[in-house]
């Protein structure tokens, strides 16, 4: 059966954990230490807590074989990634306040960007800037601001033809810090610039037409 055939998410995303030999409850030994692993974090550069998360993933990955590039846990990551380096730069941001940004991060289906037309990369920027500016259904102009903000990402990563959870979460993680940098939000900021480290494993890499290609 070719994948590109299967348009039902369920059998999809059953097909493709089978392919590569895996189960849903691989993914569900690791995830309880990676948001412990966020929650620990001290830098207040989230691509430098990006980075260590999946290194932590490589490292601990408990199958021969390598990490899935593609995966659910990114849709909670890149919440939990920038609001606790907004808490090490010393803002208004809870440990409560990352645990309900993972949270809300880890229902988003996977798959989304090919069933439902959005990223969990953008949703997840999304779901940062609503904790950190306390923003519910009932916030009228910041709510629709959030939600600009989040289409202005979701074209950026739109941009891209093929799929990467690394690139999409990598722009969303940039696209709220350079938001936030221009609120006078500054403490909080990206020291280094951004290269993929994971191009050599990702057999849908675009290589030197991806943004953060090394070459």
């Amino acid at each position: 059966m070719d994948a590109k055939s299967i348009y039902f998410a369920d059998e999809f995303r059953s097909f493709m954990k089978s392919a590569q030999g895996l189960t849903d409850d691989d993914f569900k030994k690791i995830m309880p230490d990676i948001k412990v692993k966020i929650l620990n974090s001290n830098d207040k550069d989230p691509i430098k807590i990006f980075y260590s998360i999946m290194d932590f993933i490589s490292q601990n990955w408990h199958k021969q074989t390598p990490a899935p590039v593609h995966a659910d846990w990114h849709h909670f990551i890149v919440p939990g990634v920038l609001l606790a380096a907004l808490r090490n730069a010393g803002y208004e941001v809870t440990d409560k306040d990352i645990e309900e940004g993972m949270q809300r991060g880890e229902k988003f289906f996977g798959g989304s960007c090919g069933f439902a037309g959005t990223c969990g990369g953008a949703y997840g920027a999304g779901i940062t800037l609503s904790i950190f500016y306390k923003i519910n259904p009932l916030h009228d102009e910041k709510r629709s601001e959030i939600m600009e903000i989040v289409s202005d990402i979701l074209k950026e990563i739109a941009k891209y033809k093929r799929r990467c959870c690394k690139r999409s979460s990598l722009i969303a993680v940039k696209k709220v810090i350079d938001y936030l940098n221009n609120k006078n939000i500054d403490k909080i900021q990206i020291a280094e610039h951004i290269r993929c480290k994971w191009c050599q494993i990702n057999k849908m890499c675009l290589g030197k037409d991806c943004v953060f290609n090394m070459q």
